[in-house]
């Protein structure tokens, strides 16, 4: 029996309309150029087919892998489709010819798998460039040596580039200016870049090139550390509910949950959410995490377990079994809650969206 989704109690609502109106925002945001929704690891726990299928004027998706891309083609999305980790096999790089797929090239074996094909069928590749995050991207002092090579090949397709900001979240940080800069030393600004991630877009309008790539900000959370979501227009597109499945009156003193590390300092109502790890809501350092009952914030006390959760509701006059709870939405906010438990947005987003019983709306 599958204990996730439509057999628990919590549920997120996902918001299309919501998601519609960040592409928009982001796009606009982004200088009105070509805008990449990623919707990698299911959407960030949105749902991919449904995401894609709601963004009909996308000018284009990113996923991590060539499965996920070619699913997206069976279910009949149509736009152009990057997948930005490449292809680890010759039969994937067999999937993208057949599928018109993007591969992003950052390693040796990708060159070689090329050279390999005898009819690359215009296939439309982006050539990554390490500036500066370490991680995936051949190094500057090899680019145009690659470039020579890649437009050598008569029957490969469109060549583009990319990098990756490291730390574009700090709109002070020198170390952006520093990745545009190693950029700019290549010389190679007649080819299409997509350099903006979702901070780029919205803290580095330098960035800004023909094209930008739109994640966690699509979703509604801010992705800038100083989180001044309100000077944007970003909506949160996933909202997390769950029920109260008790409430217990408790005396000053009463210890509440495993390892007793919630002590009552009054007299107190506490209420028993049906949600916990389970549901992928974050386990780690929650004392001061909050919930919404009847609209009003509620602290969360005590360990979160696995299907339950604690919660304060000493200053509300009328909680009763089966009564909503928001775990996180426009109130709490994703970045509240992933702030309090010592993690990001793009973690809870992932993990909740996966266990948790979708519902759409917009």
């Amino acid at each position: 029996m599958n204990s996730h989704g439509e057999n628990r109690h919590s549920r997120v609502i996902i918001d299309l309309e919501a998601l519609r109106h960040n592409y928009r925002y982001l796009k606009e945001a982004a200088g009105g150029n070509r805008l990449i929704a990623v919707i990698k690891a299911d959407a960030y726990g949105h749902g991919a087919l449904e995401v894609a299928a709601a963004l009909k004027d996308a000018d284009a998706f990113a996923v991590a892998a060539v499965g996920e891309a070619v699913a997206l083609r069976k279910a009949g999305i149509s736009q152009k489709i990057i997948v930005m980790g490449g292809f680890v096999r010759a039969e994937e790089l067999r999937a993208c010819i057949d599928h018109a797929l993007d591969p992003v090239l950052h390693h040796q074996f990708h060159l070689d798998c090329l050279r390999d094909v005898a009819d690359l069928g215009d296939l439309e590749v982006w050539l990554k460039i390490d500036t500066g995050m370490g991680r995936l991207g051949f190094p500057q002092s090899r680019a145009c040596e690659i470039v020579d090579y890649l437009t050598g090949l008569d029957t490969l397709g469109s060549l583009r580039f990319m990098t990756h900001l490291a730390y574009a979240d700090a709109a002070d940080n020198v170390f952006t200016e520093f990745q545009l800069d190693q950029v700019k030393s290549l010389g190679l600004d007649e080819y299409e870049w997509g350099i903006a991630n979702s901070a780029g877009i919205l803290g580095w309008p330098e960035t800004h090139r023909i094209w930008a790539r739109a994640g966690i900000a699509l979703y509604g959370a801010d992705p800038m550390s100083d989180r001044k979501q309100a000077q944007r227009e970003l909506r949160p597109t996933m909202t997390m509910k769950s029920l109260v499945l008790a409430i217990n009156p408790h005396h000053k003193g009463d210890l509440i949950g495993y390892g007793n590390t919630y002590t009552c300092p009054e007299d107190m109502m506490i209420a028993v959410v049906a949600t916990g790890y389970a549901d992928g809501y974050p386990r780690h350092k929650i004392d001061t995490a909050k919930v919404e009952i009847h609209g009003k914030p509620c602290d969360v006390v005590g360990r979160v377990s696995m299907d339950m959760i604690t919660v304060d509701v000493s200053h509300l006059s009328d909680v009763n079994v089966d009564d909503e709870v928001t775990l996180f939405g426009a109130m709490p906010d994703v970045n509240d809650l992933a702030d309090c438990s010592e993690t990001i947005a793009y973690e809870i987003l992932c993990n909740v969206g996966a266990h948790a019983r979708r519902e759409y709306i917009g």
